[in-house]
């Protein structure tokens, strides 16, 4: 039996949005509290880099709720078995599943129980370390609050107490 694939995460390409269908993009210098950051959200087990993270394309990935997802799946891992669901449904996009059993940690793409989004055939229980999503889930925080300090900084902190990061 192999054992669990490397498991990464990190952002690329931050922006504010003000709009739908994700076509807006202004700078991370204008942030406001009432605005999205949408950019793109790599996760990527083994070789393979995680499908359908953002809405309408790759880099529109919204991390006001991916981040506190990410977390609510960090803190259910804290458990020795737990599991895990984000399910929004938005735009036919699946279940994005995370479980943890012992210290072997899963993904998969289950079909959407509140939309038409199907599951993935190819992304069903993949394994990783648990260690290893605990580690870039924190580095993934740390650097992206970090980069909204640093390009933001007049409305970072009002942004971050609005999403609940802090």
């Amino acid at each position: 039996m192999p054992g669990p694939e490397k498991l990464r995460m990190w952002f690329e390409n931050l922006h504010v949005t003000r709009g739908g269908a994700g076509k807006d993009r202004f700078p991370l210098s204008s942030l406001s509290d009432g605005n999205h950051v949408h950019g793109g959200l790599r996760i990527e087990i083994g070789d393979r880099r995680v499908p359908r993270l953002g809405y309408w394309y790759d880099d529109d990935v919204c991390f006001g709720a991916w981040l506190r997802e990410l977390e609510g799946a960090a803190i259910a891992f804290e458990q020795p078995n737990a599991r895990y669901v984000y399910d929004e449904g938005e735009q036919g996009q699946p279940a994005f599943v995370f479980e943890r059993a012992g210290d072997r940690g899963f993904f998969s793409m289950e079909a959407s129980q509140i939309s038409d989004g199907p599951s993935d055939p190819e992304w069903q229980r993949v394994e990783f370390a648990t260690k290893d999503f605990l580690a870039e889930w924190a580095n993934l925080r740390e650097s992206f609050l970090s980069t909204l300090r640093r390009e933001a900084p007049a409305t970072a902190e009002a942004w971050i107490r609005a999403h609940g990061m802090i």
